[in-house]
Formats: C-alpha cells, structure tokens, sequence
C-alpha cells in the first residue's frame, strides 16, 4: 500500500523500517533554522534535532504563534485503536500543546502525523531545559513512541525565539552574523508564474536545458545532467548529474498550482533513499547539517549555475525589469560577494563600467549570490536606489527607473504532461525516493501551497484505490 502526505513521508516510512525505532520520522534539522515566505506575506522558521517546531509571523503584525510538528510510523500504532495524543516532557515537566484540527485525522494504519500549537511563554519554560522527552501516548498515558531530546535541542529552540521577520535572508535561509557566511549557504528559490500550468512549466524546464546545450558554454555546464520526472509526486521533476567529489548533484524542481499559475521553486539539497542498497543519503549542493561542499568553489559555481534557470523562467513568463547595466561579481573566503559594474547603456550617465555597487534600496548586496540579486531586480517595477562606489573611490546614490519588457516565451507548451514524456523519452524516477527534505510539509501551516491532506484521508484515498485497481484487474 502507497498513501502520500508529502514525499518526506514516503522516504521515511522506508527509512523507518530499515532504521532505529527512536527515529521521529522528520529530517533532523540540528540548531539550524531554515525560512519560508509565503506568497500571502507570512513569514515562517523551523528548526529542531528531534521534532520540527515551527515559528510564524503573519503579515497583520499579530504575535508570532509556534507548532510542533510529530510523526511517527510504527507496529504499536498500527495496533492502537483508541485515540493518540502528543505530549513534551521538559526536565520532567508537561508543556502544554493544543492540537491543530483532529488528533483521530492524525492516526491512520501505522502512521501518526499532526501539528500541535505551544504558547510562547512555555516555549521559554521549555527552552531552559536540560532534558526533553517527545512522545506519542494512548488514552491511558502509556507511551507508544518516545524520541529523548538532544543535546542541542535547547540552543535550537532559543534560535527559533529569537527568530524575527527581518532574520529572513532569502528562501531556506536565515541571516547569519556575517554577509561572508550567509553568502555560502543553500536557498530555495521561489517564483510565481501566472497563467501557466505545472504540467507546461515542467516541459519548458526540459525543453530550455536542451536549448542551452546548443550553446558551446550551456553544453559545458549542462550536458552531464539527466531529467527525470517523480511517479509518486506529479509535482516534481529532477535534474540529475554526475558524481562530483563525494557528492552527487541533484536539482530537484517543485511546480505547484497556485492562484490560476504555477509557484515554481528550486531546491538542492535532498534525502534520497536508494531502495535497491536499503539505505538513505545526502545528496546536492550541501550536507544535512553543514555546508561541508558548498564551501569549494566548484560547489558554489554549480549552486549559482542553477539559480540561473529560474531568472530565465521569470523573464519567459512575467513581464521583467531591465535596469540597464550588467555586473560581474568577486569573492574572497571570510568576506561577502562584491559587485561591479560590468557594462551599462549609454542612456546612463550615472552608472560607469567599474563602478562598486554597495547596496540596493538601502539593503547590503554583499549578502546575496550573482543570480539571486538578478532575480531580485527582474521583479522590481519601480525605481531603485543603488548606492555605489566609484574607481576614485567616491560614494553617492543612483536613482534608476528600469524598462520594463514584455515577457520572452513565445513557444506552445504541452498540456499532456504524460504525452509530452513519453514523446521524448523522458523516464521515472523508480529506483529512489527524492525529497525536499520535508520543506513542504514543515511550512504547510505557513503556507498554503503546502497544504496536504491529513493521514487518514490519504489512507481512505489509497484503500479505494487499490480496491478499485483490485476490482479492475478481476475483469
């Protein structure tokens, strides 16, 4: 039997049977925090050795609220009946935790995934601790899972509390005290592309790779990478490359239907679960809980070779700005990016070829990689104020309205997306499970592209299918 939440869940049920019974389930993200903004304006953070626990901000300005995230699959749950119930234990003392939506949609088969909400103020009762227990209990507070908490898991929910909107970086990340290390970490690109369907953005992601192997340079740089698409998640689709070093890149694309288009997001760094070898490994542009790879420069150049695909898919489907310079960029271990002026129309007297930009609408540029800054000003529509330094070494703003042009894509997209596949031989993903880490599934409170239906009702979904695929095969 198949049911799915997210793909997480797919891969950690397999993980889970191969594995330790303390496993929660959910990716360890160490004291790490990753960042989410949805397009409605919330602003959201994760974190947790043991079990996610999320932070949201809404736009209102309201109070931050916090939710745990637990999830569990084991033989006690599938031969529990009776109802299930989360419980934190810090230093010995219950914290309070309110279920969001019913505790009976969080238990089906062996499976228990629900979301609990906690109070700030227990929250900081519980961050003193020196021992935490997570645990799954029946009505009669017999324990049917347990994870015991880490060492770190009180640095990770201090890192959360001090979370504020204005901590987002960019998409998956958090500002680090210094540009130099927030420059060098992992982001999860995220666009909106209106009045397209998933089914057509996946083509053009195909269809624009083998457009830039025409090119001697997009030959170099995409040549040793081979698309597949996901046959348990139609929302997904996969560049996979070479072994570099000791690591394997692996781009994974997430195209999800949002408000009449598609929000198109880019992610790099995956769980993958070799079913054949029975075991779960690291894959893309960093490790689990470092960037061990990231830090080489080759690493980094991939990273941003990437990031590159998504400038492009806005330019084919948004109408864009053109600022009318174009910048090279420098980087220097301990510091952050640099940028200058590479070359600049003749319309614009204020700019010259040389010339340092500094910051951008006051925002420092030296956090942001050379895709992510283009990406940023493609979707700018008003006039920018770029604060730059000159070859003399003169300081001065610039204020430059861009020409907004009309979008480039021209081509008639498929709307068959298994016709389409089939057409160019494209094939499946059936000897792993790629994940995303579970980022969809720990910002689904956050965000409601991310919704998922709850357990139960995927599991009521997957009975009636394999009946029906029962029934069928019985004619």
């Amino acid at each position: 039997m198949y049911f799915r939440k997210s793909l997480g869940v797919a891969v950690l049920a397999s993980v889970f049977l191969a594995g330790s019974v303390e496993a929660s389930g959910m990716f360890p993200l160490g004291t790490n925090v990753l960042a989410h903004k949805s397009p409605d304006g919330n602003v959201a953070f994760v974190t947790g050795p043991d079990v996610p626990l999320l932070k949201v901000y809404r736009p209102d300005g309201s109070a931050a609220v916090y939710y745990f995230e637990f999830w569990d699959q084991s033989r006690k749950l599938a031969k529990q009946q009776g109802p299930i119930h989360a419980r934190l234990l810090a230093d010995g003392q219950e914290i309070p935790l309110t279920p969001v939506g019913s505790e009976a949609d969080m238990h089906a088969a062996d499976i228990f995934s629900g979301q609990y909400s906690v109070s700030e103020a227990a929250l900081q009762q519980a961050a003193g601790a020196k021992s935490y227990q997570f645990q799954l209990v029946n009505e009669e507070g017999k324990v049917l899972w347990q994870q015991e908490g880490k060492g770190k898991t009180t640095q990770a929910i201090g890192r959360l509390l001090a979370a504020r909107p204005q901590s987002y970086l960019r998409e998956g990340v958090i500002r680090d005290e210094k540009a130099s290390d927030s420059v060098r970490r992992d982001a999860r690109p995220r666009i909106f592309l209106p009045n397209v369907s998933p089914t057509q953005v996946q083509a053009w992601l195909f269809l624009h790779r083998q457009s830039l192997l025409k090119d001697k340079l997009g030959k170099a740089l995409y040549e040793n990478f081979d698309f597949y698409y996901h046959k348990k998640d139609s929302d997904i689709v996969v560049f996979s490359g070479r072994p570099l070093g000791d690591g394997l890149p692996l781009i994974t694309f997430e195209t999800r239907p949002y408000n009449g288009g598609t929000m198109l997001a880019l992610m790099k760094d995956q769980e993958r679960y070799d079913r054949w070898q029975g075991a779960s490994y690291t894959t893309g542009m960093m490790q689990a809980d470092d960037d061990i790879v990231s830090l080489t420069s080759t690493w980094r150049f991939l990273d941003d070779q990437w990031d590159g695909f998504l400038n492009d898919a806005y330019k084919a489907f948004n109408d864009y700005a053109d600022f009318g310079f174009a910048l090279n960029m420098t980087h220097k271990k301990g510091e952050g990016n640099r940028f200058f002026v590479a070359s600049v129309r003749e319309d614009l007297p204020a700019l010259a070829k040389g010339d340092e930009l500094l910051s951008l609408n006051g925002e420092n540029v030296a956090w942001y990689k050379p895709n992510e800054l283009q990406l940023k000003l493609l979707q700018m529509k008003k006039p920018a104020v770029f604060h730059i330094r000159t070859s003399a070494g003169e300081e001065r703003d610039v204020s430059i309205a861009p020409v907004i042009k009309s979008k480039e894509n021209a081509a008639v997209l498929p709307t068959d997306r298994d016709a389409f596949f089939k057409a160019h031989k494209i094939k499946g993903d059936n000897s792993a499970d790629v994940n995303a880490g579970n980022y969809p599934e720990l910002f689904m409170l956050a965000d409601s592209t991310y919704k998922q239906p709850s357990v139960r009702e995927l599991w009521e979904k997957a009975q009636q299918e394999k009946a029906a695929a029962k029934a069928a095969k019985k004619k």
